[in-house]
C-alpha cells in the first residue's frame, strides 16, 4: 500500500488529528508570499520556501516551513502549474521535481505550457522534517511468526512512541492528510493560482481525493495515478492488498523454470517459507526479515522480480546472498533499504493521524490467521505492517471515506496487475469521487508519465491541456 516496498521500521510517534477550523475559511496568503531562487544544488530548477500555520485550529499557531521547487515551463508566462506528489506517505515532491527534471518523461506540451511544481509534505525533507530513528528499536524483526512475537513488536512499539512524542511534542499530532492538503491549498493561493492542477501519485492520490472533497471550487485537473482506496484503516488496507500480493507472487515463481528444468511455483514457494521459518527458528530473524523483504520488493517491482528468480534459487541452494545483493545493486537498491534504514516517523505519522483503529495483540493474532489463509509467505510481515498504528493516542478526527459529488470530474488510474495499491482500490476511489477510471495493462506500479504506456501519457496530457477525458477506459502497456 506504499509507494515503496521498504519495511514500516518498528517506530511511531504520538499524533492527534485536529481540524476543527480547517483552510478553507483561512485567509489567503499574500500574492507575493514566494520569492523563487535558482536551487543551490539544481540550477535549472527555482526553489523557494512558503510559512503556513503548524495548527490551523488556531489563531495564532506557531509556523512550519515548507520546502517548495519547481521546473519552470520552456515557454513564460506559464498557463499555470501543475502539483506533484510521488506518494509514501512520506515521499518527497522536491526530489520527484528533481527526477523529472532529469528525464524526457513529460510530454512536450506539458513542459511547454506548465511549470511543475514539488513540495515536502510537512514532517518530511525540506518542510520542518521530524525523525525519530535514534529511538529504533534494532531487534525488532518484522517476521511475525506468533502471538508472542506480535506482543513482543508491539511493545517495543509503543515505547518508541513516547521516546519520539517526547522529543517533538505537539507538532507530531499536525501531520496528517487533513493538514496536508489544507498546506496544499495554501500553496495554490501562493502560486496565485486559481485552481489546484495536481499528480497524486500512489498515497498522493488519497491527498487528490482530500482535495476535492475539500476544495470543490478550486479543483482543477487533478490526476490519481494507482490510486488508494477512499478507506484509510492500515488493517482493511494491509489485508486487501494481500491478494493481489500473492497473485504477483506466483506470477514471478512462475518464471523458475527457466533457470531449473524441474522447478514449478509451487515448490519454490514452500521452499522460501520453509526457508524463512528455518532462519526465524534458528534465531536469526535479521536474515528471515532480508528475505521476505527481497521477495516483497520483487512483487511489487516486476522487472526487478523477473532478474531475482535466478538468484533466489541459488540462494535457497546454496545460502550464497552475493547473486541478490549484486541485483539489487544494479537496479538502485542496498541492504539498508531493505532493513528499513531510512527513517519512517512522518510516514507513520500520516497513517495513524488517518486512521482511528489502534490494533490489539488479539486482532493482529487473528489477523496472522486470515492472513495465512491467503499467503503463508507474506502473512508474518503484513501482520507487522497492519500493527503500524500499535500504541498511538486516539486520533481526535481520523479521515472518514472520501467521498465527494461536488467536484469536477478527476482522472483515476489503476494499474491492472499492481500489487501495491489493488485495481479494486482505484475502482472505489473513481466511485467515491465521481472520477474517470482508466485501467492500464502496464507493470509495475505508477504510470503517468513514467515511459510505461503511450496510452496512459497521451490520455494525461490532454486531460491536463484540455480537461478532456479519454475515450478508451483501457490503456496498453507500451512494448518491453
Amino acid at each position: 500500500m506504499y509507494t515503496t516496498p521498504l519495511k514500516l521500521a518498528v517506530m511511531a510517534a504520538s499524533v492527534i488529528f485536529i481540524s476543527a477550523c480547517s483552510s478553507d475559511d483561512a485567509a489567503e496568503t499574500p500574492v507575493d508570499a514566494l520569492v523563487w531562487r535558482s536551487c543551490e544544488a539544481r540550477p535549472n530548477l527555482e526553489c523557494t520556501t512558503l510559512k503556513v500555520p503548524m495548527d490551523y485550529t488556531r489563531d495564532a499557531s506557531e509556523e512550519i516551513t515548507l520546502g517548495i521547487n519547481r521546473l519552470p515551463a520552456l515557454e513564460q508566462p506559464a498557463r499555470g502549474s501543475i502539483l506533484v506528489n510521488p506518494g509514501g506517505p512520506g515521499g518527497s515532491g522536491m526530489a520527484l521535481v528533481e527526477a523529472l527534471s532529469e528525464t524526457d518523461s513529460i510530454p512536450s506540451r506539458i513542459r511547454n505550457a506548465f511549470d511543475i511544481v514539488g513540495f515536502d509534505p510537512r514532517g518530511i525533507g525540506r518542510s520542518t522534517p521530524v525523525d525519530c530513528s535514534e529511538f529504533a528499536s534494532d531487534g525488532a524483526s518484522i517476521y511475525l511468526v506468533d502471538r508472542a512475537a506480535i506482543a513482543s513488536y508491539a511493545n517495543e512499539a509503543i515505547a518508541v512512541v513516547q521516546a519520539c512524542a517526547d522529543k517533538y511534542g505537539s507538532y507530531l499530532q499536525q501531520l496528517g492528510s487533513r493538514n496536508v492538503v489544507r498546506d496544499m491549498d495554501e500553496i495554490r493561493i501562493a502560486l496565485n493560482e486559481d485552481t489546484l492542477n495536481f499528480i497524486g501519485y500512489s498515497y498522493g492520490s488519497r491527498l487528490a481525493g482530500l482535495y476535492l472533497q475539500h476544495y470543490p471550487e478550486t479543483s482543477g485537473s487533478l490526476i490519481l495515478d494507482a490510486s488508494m482506496s477512499p478507506v484509510s484503516q492500515v488493517m482493511t488496507l494491509t489485508e486487501q492488498a494481500l491478494p493481489a500480493m500473492q497473485k504477483n507472487l506466483f506470477a514471478m515463481l512462475a518464471q523458475c523454470d527457466q533457470f531449473a528444468e524441474a522447478c514449478n511455483a509451487d515448490d519454490l514457494h514452500q521452499q522460501l517459507i520453509a526457508k524463512a521459518n528455518s532462519l526465524r527458528d534458528a534465531g536469526n530473524a535479521e536474515e528471515a526479515d532480508l528475505l521476505t523483504e527481497v521477495v516483497v520488493l520483487a512483487i511489487q517491482s516486476p522487472e526487478l522480480g523477473d532478474f531475482l528468480i535466478g538468484p533466489l534459487l541459488t540462494y535457497l541452494q546454496t545460502d550464497d546472498y552475493s547473486e541478490i545483493e549484486v541485483t539489487l545493486n544494479l537496479f538502485g537498491f542496498d541492504e539498508e533499504d531493505l532493513q528499513g534504514e531510512d527513517d519512517e516517523t512522518a510516514t507513520l505519522a500520516v497513517l495513524c493521524a488517518d486512521d482511528a483503529s489502534r490494533p490489539t495483540v488479539d486482532e493482529l493474532e487473528a489477523a496472522l490467521s486470515r492472513f495465512n489463509n491467503v499467503s503463508d509467505l507474506l502473512a508474518e510481515s503484513s501482520v507487522a505492517q497492519a500493527a503500524s498504528c500499535v500504541g498511538w493516542p486516539q486520533a481526535l478526527e481520523p479521515l472518514p471515506e472520501i467521498t465527494t459529488r461536488n467536484a469536477p470530474t478527476s482522472l483515476v488510474i489503476a494499474g491492472a496487475s499492481d500489487a501495491n495499491t489493488p485495481q479494486r482500490w482505484s475502482e472505489e476511489m473513481a466511485s467515491s469521487i465521481g472520477g474517470y477510471l482508466v485501467v492500464s495493462e502496464h507493470r509495475g506500479h505508477t504510470g503517468v508519465f513514467t515511459e510505461v504506456s503511450d496510452c496512459l501519457d497521451e490520455i494525461a496530457e490532454q486531460f491536463l491541456l484540455e480537461q478532456k477525458l479519454p475515450d478508451t477506459d483501457r490503456c496498453e502497456a507500451n512494448p518491453e
